[in-house]
């Protein structure tokens, strides 16, 4: 399979506004399927605050009358292409996304392994780190199946989005988010306390973000 695949387009960001990449990534992602673009990880720091929504649950939201109360915030929302609930982006977090041609997972689709195929890289890591993960669906926490857990705390959330031509995956790896980081979700999520943790947290230290994406670049390269 990945023989087929072995140059890949890397779009390093950086410090970046998660906004503006959110919204040329599903482009991106056609141009992936179209065959006009190699495969695809990107990775990024969001350069200032946003709530990311799937723009399905910002739909439920809105009905039950729920968004007002999430704008009284001040803080911008933006919506992604892929499913989910509500993520925060700023600059204690760590963005990543890998967009494949879907043919590239071979044969039917089977969605586990394209979750657990395209976040390998940043698996790779926190083994590496000596940190025990695994994917699973956190207790209440934007639930989902492949979400990346430490001791059933979430660690990083991920997202699929499956067209007919290409495959994307995206997720935000919580590092040095701290207490003031989860108080701000607590509006969605009244007992995130409890089922979310960070790179920070587990190491008791704050993380060198520019580092970790080195080694995330790494970590794909080997997977």
């Amino acid at each position: 399979m990945l023989k087929n695949y072995k140059i890949w387009q890397l779009l390093n960001y950086g410090l970046a506004d998660s906004s503006e990449i959110l919204a040329a990534e599903e482009k991106i992602a056609f141009r992936v399927g179209d065959g006009n673009l190699p495969p695809v990880l990107e990775i990024w720091i969001p350069s200032r605050e946003c709530f990311v929504l799937g723009k399905y649950y910002a739909k439920r939201l809105k009905k039950k009358g729920l968004m007002d109360k999430v704008k009284s915030l001040g803080i911008p929302i933006v919506l992604r292409s892929s499913g989910g609930e509500a993520i925060l982006h700023d600059s204690t977090c760590l963005n990543f996304g890998v967009i494949v041609p879907r043919k590239f997972l071979s044969g039917s689709i089977d969605i586990g392994k394209a979750f657990t195929l395209l976040s390998s890289g940043v698996v790779e890591v926190l083994k590496k780190m000596k940190i025990a993960v695994c994917c699973g669906k956190a207790k209440t926490f934007c639930p989902g199946f492949y979400d990346i857990l430490v001791e059933d705390k979430k660690i990083a959330g991920i997202s699929l989005l499956l067209r007919k031509n290409f495959c994307l995956v995206h997720g935000t790896l919580l590092v040095n988010s701290d207490r003031k980081y989860f108080e701000k979700l607590k509006i969605f999520y009244p007992s995130i306390d409890e089922e979310a943790t960070s790179l920070r947290n587990l190491k008791g230290k704050k993380m060198d973000i520019n580092k970790l994406i080195t080694t995330i670049i790494q970590g794909y390269r080997k997977s």
